[in-house]
């Protein structure tokens, strides 16, 4: 884990950390996908009604908080695996942000989710886990072959008392070469029965407070005897665990933050703190200790926490680090705790959707984790469905397989314009492809009918150019999708006429031609096609065209040649021009059929 750095050390350093570097890292995706998965847990417990009890939001803020931690873990080892300095020093930049993160989360879990009466005992426990320097700096003292005349020894043993790590220090005062003199049993034996208000005590506060003044003024008392005048180290001791201020400036080079130093004075000289004081308290100790001018952003946050300011939390987060993932799970955690406060004009519902719908739109800038951000919007109640609209219709399909994914999220929530959207995009790239069968099946599910009539003629066009269809299997699979449009529906149809004649089912064929003729629902480009498609069906003996449909077929010739030059709707093909060997062709082969008709019909007479 990354050690904390004092208030000296981040006023001269200034990090520019963007979105590439950290949400898009490789090492961090885990976490973002990771947290999303704590988020929907979270949400399911809340229900319908968002009740949720306390101890399952303590739950999932340790799960946050693992989470955080593993990718500050991560990060270390990349940093230390890194084969450039500047490798390094981003990804130990990165862990220092993370590790900043889950140290006000921590302390926002102890004052909003825990709450306890007695909140030192929490906040030293939160100083421990973040700054464990004494316990290591106590195993290189006992790792000495020497351990009592250690350099260190003092420092170590301070350390210990520090964070009441009471049994350990007496461990190792008791290793000390003079511990059998007078001196050291007596701090020994004030040490060994120094009350500690714990925050699983029976015992309440005022009972408590009798008992430490009753030991206060015992080590008051045998520190103004001189008993420790012997050794300058143990009356410094005894002077820090009398709370004496002047004790804690001669050790004030032992604490690496402000916070960590105010905690420890405050276990020794108000143990039983409020949580209402901290606030009051802890600004006084920053203004007297480093001054407001000083304030870095930790520092704020941090103070606003402990004023229980949440907007002021969220303010601070939001300005200093680089993306919305902190405050969007902070604050929907503390919305379901009803602990989250309204801003001027957004009440805390507004608020926790606003960010949670500003991480989604991070997300969706990332090539990959945009669909994790659909699922932050699906708890938003109020601005989600129109957020994920606008999102999903502007992300960009590169594949059919992104294009199939965002369009069955769209389906499975009722958004039908995203589905009509992205299937005209893949429609019209399929178009400009020349993948003719897809633009359809793409412009069907659309419901685009100009788009289906343009894909549609695109396929007549090509069926022209060399005479057989493209994607025949797509198109005979499209079904109720022909209706989509008109042209798409003579598309679907002269497929069926080429099955039937295929088949040798001339007279279905032949009466199924004669209906696409006569309903004009043919594009007038392809009418003389049409018209040639029925030559080899005029030559049938007996005829499969009666009469009245040999009649209907001259209707629609001689309707074609005297429009055919004036016709806006030209296509150059050469299957497409009706000259005057075709016109010849098609005039012989109707009187031949119609003749057929009167022989066939006198011989039934």
């Amino acid at each position: 884990m990354a050690g904390p750095v004092s208030p000296q050390t981040c006023k001269k350093k200034l990090y520019t950390i963007s979105w590439e570097r950290t949400l898009y890292n490789p090492f961090v995706r885990k976490l973002v996908n990771e947290s999303c998965g704590a988020f929907t847990s979270l949400q399911i417990k809340a229900g319908t009604d968002g009740q949720i009890s306390s101890s399952e939001l303590i739950k999932s803020s340790h799960q946050y908080r693992c989470i955080m931690n593993a990718c500050i873990e991560d990060l270390n080892q990349a940093a230390d695996l890194a084969n450039s300095v500047e490798s390094n020093q981003a990804l130990q930049e990165m862990s220092e942000i993370f590790y900043k993160a889950e140290l006000v989360w921590n302390l926002c879990e102890i004052l909003y989710l825990e709450n306890p009466l007695g909140i030192l005992p929490h906040l030293l426990e939160w100083i421990r886990i973040h700054f464990p320097n004494a316990v290591e700096e106590t195993g290189t003292v006992l790792a000495s072959p020497n351990p009592g005349l250690h350099e260190s020894y003092w420092k170590a043993l301070y350390g210990l008392v520090f964070q009441l790590r009471l049994e350990s220090a007496t461990k190792l005062l008791r290793i000390h070469p003079d511990f059998q003199s007078e001196a050291f049993q007596s701090a020994y034996e004030l040490l060994k029965k120094m009350p500690v208000f714990s925050a699983n005590s029976t015992v309440s506060a005022p009972e408590f407070t009798f008992r430490w003044n009753h030991w206060k003024e015992e080590c008051e008392s045998r520190t103004q005897a001189g008993d420790f005048f012997e050794s300058k180290d143990l009356e410094l001791l005894l002077e820090i665990l009398c709370g004496k201020e002047e004790a804690f400036e001669k050790v004030g080079d032992h604490f690496e933050t402000w916070y960590q130093r105010m905690i420890t004075q405050l276990t020794f000289t108000q143990p039983t703190i409020g949580t209402l004081s901290l606030g009051d308290e802890a600004e006084q100790f920053f203004a007297s200790l480093i001054g407001l001018d000083d304030l870095t952003s930790l520092d704020a946050t941090l103070l606003a926490v402990l004023r229980r300011d949440t907007r002021k939390v969220i303010g601070e987060m939001q300005g200093v680090l680089d993306n919305s993932w902190f405050t969007a799970h902070l604050a929907d955690l503390l919305y379901h705790a009803g602990a989250l406060q309204s801003f001027e004009d957004i009440n805390s519902l507004q608020l926790r959707e606003t960010l949670l719908r500003d991480y989604s739109i991070c997300l969706f800038s990332h090539q990959s984790l945009w669909s994790v951000g659909v699922l932050y919007l699906d708890h938003c109640p109020n601005v989600g469905s129109a957020t994920l609209e606008h999102l999903l219709t502007r992300l960009p399909c590169q594949s059919e397989m992104k294009a199939t994914k965002i369009i069955s999220l769209a389906e499975r929530r009722k958004l039908t314009s995203v589905v009509t959207s992205v299937c005209r995009v893949m429609g019209r790239r399929a178009l400009a492809n020349r993948r003719l069968g897809a633009a359809v099946a793409w412009a069907v599910k659309a419901q685009d009918a100009p788009l289906a009539t343009y894909a549609a003629d695109a396929v007549l066009k090509s069926y022209l150019q060399d005479s057989d269809f493209t994607s025949t299997d797509l198109l005979d699979s499209l079904g109720a999708g022909l209706l989509a449009s008109d042209r798409l529906a003579f598309l679907g149809k002269y497929r069926e006429f080429h099955r039937l004649y295929n088949s040798n089912d001339f007279h279905s064929a032949a009466g199924l031609l004669i209906s696409l003729i006569s309903s004009r629902i043919a594009p007038k480009y392809f009418w003389t096609v049409l018209l040639m498609d029925a030559l080899p069906l005029l030559e049938t003996n007996p005829p499969v065209f009666t009469s009245e449909q040999t009649y209907e077929l001259m209707q629609s010739l001689q309707e074609l040649t005297s429009s055919f030059q004036d016709d806006a709707e030209i296509n150059p093909h050469p299957n497409c021009q009706l000259n005057s060997d075709k016109t010849m062709l098609i005039t012989l082969a109707l009187s031949r059929n119609l003749a057929k008709c009167f022989v066939q019909q006198t011989v039934c007479d």
